[in-house]
């Protein structure tokens, strides 16, 4: 059954959406091999948003990706700023605000079942978890990737949709702060510059590119770099670029001239040079 975009448990004091509820939550299979994914989504919270729910039906995650505001799960409080994520289950009473002058946009998705315990359990994110997520650029690519999918549907979308969902929970206990934790803010700006790569590497040329989408110069995009990497950031959009032409020239019917072009080198013999420099071998296999 394909999603909708409705369901009665979500809040209505919202002031613009991107949600999905699907319908056949409860036919789907809660053993150990399938996390049940139920609803989800991004809300951007209105000045008075509140919810004061004693209980809930299902196992959640929020991620906060803008604004302020604040949580109270099971009678402990929690200031909340872009960053931070927290999980609770049926069992954890809980209140969530968005403050009134910065309003929260905020992701949720709800699961449920045997795997979605588990999965929980092994990577220490119990219920009243609250935390501060290192790489919030990362993860919310992959909270877009789970909405996309499961309101595109298909064949393969909702499975799509459960394996970013669970990239994102083991990215955000890999990544995992105390909640209390301030961000230094040069280390936010590098984290903006990496993601901005990660994202968009197909169609970047150069760094002089990137770091202009992210407002700061070439020389201070190569220092963040140096100071929080192991690799400069123009390895890393070459290792992107060149790690990606080596999935898409596994394809049989694959052109080394279309593949180069399509990620942004100039001629074949440039992006040749440049693949088997990175590889140690041709991009035609010898």
């Amino acid at each position: 059954m394909p999603a909708t975009d409705q369901a009665d448990y979500f809040s209505k004091q919202v002031v613009r959406t991107r949600r999905f509820f699907l319908p056949d939550w409860e036919k789907r299979p809660h053993d150990e091999m399938h996390l049940c994914l139920v609803g989800g989504g991004c809300e951007w919270c209105a000045p008075d948003f509140v919810v004061d729910r004693r209980s809930f039906p299902f196992m959640a995650f929020e991620f906060v990706s803008k604004g302020r505001g604040s949580v109270t799960l099971a009678d402990q409080a929690h200031e909340l700023e872009a960053g931070h994520a927290f999980i609770f289950d049926s069992t954890t009473p809980q209140v969530i605000r968005s403050a009134a002058d910065d309003p929260m946009v905020k992701y949720f998705f709800n699961f449920t079942g045997q795997r979605a315990l588990r999965l929980m359990s092994d990577l220490d994110l119990p219920p009243g978890s609250v935390l501060r997520v290192a790489d919030a650029s990362r993860v919310v690519s992959l909270l877009e990737e789970v909405i996309d999918h499961a309101l595109r549907g298909g064949r393969f979308g909702l499975r799509a949709a459960s394996a970013a969902l669970e990239h994102a929970l083991v990215l955000c206990a890999d990544s995992r702060q105390s909640a209390t934790t301030k961000i230094d803010p040069a280390y936010a700006t590098y984290l903006r510059c990496r993601g901005h790569l990660l994202r968009n590497y197909p169609v970047l040329s150069s760094i002089e590119q990137a770091a202009k989408a992210c407002h700061v110069s070439a020389a201070y995009f190569t220092r963040l770099f140096q100071r929080y990497d192991t690799e400069t950031p123009l390895a890393c959009l070459t290792r992107l670029k060149l790690s990606q032409a080596a999935i898409k020239l596994r394809q049989p019917d694959a052109l080394v001239k279309a593949v180069a072009a399509e990620l942004g080198y100039k001629s074949a013999a440039h992006f040749s040079r440049a693949f088997k420099s990175w590889s140690g071998r041709s991009p035609r296999g010898g």
